[in-house]
């Protein structure tokens, strides 16, 4: 008995070991909205679904969509955890036909979209372009001309939000937050551009914190926030700015209405009316153009003039605001090296070069997300 209560126990361990790692696989799902069908298995780029919502309904948690560029006409929750790649924003792109919010994500999901332009959402409440209630990452993608009646045109999130090398641009609201509205939970913004949003009320670009009944952190590094109307950004969270552009937002800079706000080695410049409302904590190496921001760190301007080209194209995934060569900001940032709000030392600039710049004579990283290679 005991040499076949031995041989059992080793078939149930070969059982386990050959089942285990189909229980751990993930499926790719494959879409293509020009020569797909959703009667195929979906299972290779030949056999593709037409549409992302078919794909969404065949997957379970962990799955990758793959989309071909093509514009999907969809209005799409997400329930599971999930990947939905694109083939680039210029050629793949989500449509609401101002039909409701594009992406839905539901908590516990955490879900990635990538290489979409997401546009065209309508939200009677909040959310035209995505409703985040779960944990999303936003990666080279577009966000834009989405509406939410209450507030975030763009994205709102109640969840965990980060958003990487993409840009927020032309969203509205009536009321708060144009491109972004952040109501507790956790959000970054890195390497991104946030603006031509429109706010009626509030937050034009970013309205970070407002409504929360918990506490909402927000952590921006390497963006530009610009030309966004009611406000760059109106904040009742825990903000933290890191060599970042805020310049010529109608209706301000930032405003501070509850929470606190830190900033090191940014620039605010021409925000119409002022660029800071409220008090501002000066990790350092900040320049304002104007006397409302009353920084007093180490290496601080004030009342001082940046000369900055308009928000264009320079280089890199995202517009940026280019320093002329002889700005005040160049070379100013902190000696030390630049850093984000963790300490880490920030090696490039929002658009992926040097910092600091390759061809400088003074190894010294400029304030703002641009980094000029050269002194």
């Amino acid at each position: 008995m005991k040499y076949i209560r031995i041989f059992i126990s080793l078939i149930a361990v070969a059982l386990f070991l050959a089942l285990a790692p189909a229980a751990l696989a993930h499926n790719t799902w494959y879409v293509d909205g020009v020569n797909g069908n959703d009667n195929n298995d979906c299972k290779s780029p030949q056999t593709a679904c037409q549409t992302i919502g078919h794909a969404i309904s065949l997957a379970s948690s962990g799955d990758t969509i793959k989309v071909a560029p093509a514009t999907y006409t969809e209005n799409l929750t997400i329930s599971i955890s999930l990947k939905i790649i694109g083939s680039g924003a210029t050629t793949t792109i989500v449509d609401g036909n101002q039909a409701g919010t594009v992406f839905t994500i539901n908590n516990p999901a955490q879900v990635v979209l990538s290489n979409l332009t997401i546009q065209n959402g309508s939200a009677g409440y909040y959310g035209g372009g995505i409703w985040n209630n779960g944990t999303l990452a936003v990666t080279d993608s577009v966000v834009t001309a989405s509406y939410g009646y209450y507030g975030a045109g763009g994205i709102n999130s109640y969840g965990t939000l980060t958003i990487t090398r993409s840009t927020i641009s032309g969203n509205s609201t009536t009321w708060d937050g144009g491109g972004i509205l952040t109501q507790g939970g956790t959000a970054m913004i890195t390497d991104s551009t946030v603006s031509g949003n429109g706010a009626g009320n509030s937050g034009g670009g970013i309205n970070a914190g407002y409504y929360s009944w918990t506490d909402a952190t927000l952590t921006i590094s390497n963006s530009t926030i610009s030309e966004n109307g009611g406000g760059g950004i109106c904040n009742y969270a825990t903000l933290t700015i890191n060599n970042s552009t805020l310049g010529g937002n109608g209706g301000g800079g930032i405003y501070q209405g509850g929470g606190s706000v830190t900033l090191q080695n940014s620039i605010l410049s021409k925000n119409h009316g002022r660029n800071c409302t409220g008090t501002m904590t000066s990790s350092g190496y900040n320049l304002s153009s104007d006397k409302t921001c009353n920084f007093s760190g180490p290496g601080d301007l004030n009342d001082t003039k940046a000369k900055l080209a308009a928000l264009g194209n320079y280089g890199g995934p995202t517009q940026t605001i280019k320093e002329v060569s002889d700005s005040p900001t160049v070379d100013a940032g902190n000696p030390n090296g630049c850093t984000d709000s963790n300490g880490n030392l920030l090696t490039k600039d929002q658009r992926g070069f040097p910092r600091p710049g390759a061809h400088k004579t003074h190894k010294i990283c400029d304030m703002g997300a641009f980094e000029r290679q050269t002194d």
